[in-house]
């Protein structure tokens, strides 16, 4: 299995397991991360009868979960890929209104890819720059190009900032929530970033769940894995899980039984 790290770019094989979310540590610069195994290289998810479609172009990373979360939750169609020439595919023939894209995409660069979509006429009413990957530890600032792009978020961004930029470029009613996962920010991040992997690489097995039962069920053995690399990371973060979970399901249900 070809994995990519998430904070270098480094790319190696794993020998498959068997197993759907493997445990992974970065030969160049160490970092751990969970990989998942997935069938398709465009992920797809929400209803198709969304009025508003978003893509995501970018690798699985922290900004990456917040921005899927974020996104399916304020009920957006969305597709995620992680490669510059799937993407440049996935907007001719999705047409999505709004493009998250990292300038520094395997296959084709980012700021390409935004060139490329620029000349052909074919650009989304919104394409938004996503802080650069191998600068994760960089002084963070707006950068002095944009790259054709109309706006930035760094990659450390917030749900607010994203929102902000949601209600101010596609006028999405700027909605912040009264009530989120407990947990200090830390752990909250990493459980987020757990749970958003999973709905990311699992669309069709995410969409049949309605209660956190379900979920537990579902994804028993990857729970399970989940949690010790949480409790690793930050002890303490794993129970932020079931919390993270809960929420996206309380809403998904709202949002289909309507006003």
């Amino acid at each position: 299995m070809n994995v990519q790290c998430p904070s270098c770019l480094k790319r190696y094989r794993l020998p498959k397991d068997g197993s759907s979310l493997v445990r992974a540590r970065c030969r160049a610069c160490g970092a751990e991360f969970l990989v998942n195994q997935p069938g398709d290289k465009r992920h797809a998810l929400g209803s198709e009868d969304s009025a508003m479609t978003a893509a995501v172009a970018d690798l699985a990373r922290d900004v990456r979960g917040v921005l899927v979360d974020v996104l399916t939750r304020r009920g957006f169609r969305l597709v995620v890929v992680e490669d510059g020439i799937e993407a440049l595919d996935l907007v001719r023939t999705w047409k999505p209104r709004i493009l998250f894209v990292n300038p520094y995409l395997p296959g084709l660069m980012g700021t390409d890819l935004i060139a490329k979509l620029r000349e052909e006429g074919g650009a989304p009413e919104t394409i938004i720059l996503v802080g650069a990957i191998h600068n994760a530890r960089r002084y963070r600032r707006r950068p002095e190009s944009l790259y054709g792009a109309d706006d930035y978020v760094d990659d450390g961004a917030a749900e607010e900032a994203i929102l902000r930029k949601l209600e101010y470029h596609l006028k999405v009613p700027l909605q912040m929530d009264q009530r989120g996962p407990s947990g200090d920010p830390e752990s909250l991040r990493l459980a987020r970033s757990v749970f958003t992997d999973l709905l990311v690489y699992h669309p069709q097995k995410m969409s049949g769940l309605r209660t956190l039962a379900d979920f537990k069920v579902a994804f028993q053995k990857e729970i399970g894995e989940a949690r010790k690399y949480l409790e690793d990371r930050k002890p303490g973060s794993s129970g932020v899980l079931d919390d993270v979970a809960r929420r996206f399901l309380e809403e998904t249900r709202a949002r289909e039984a309507g006003p």
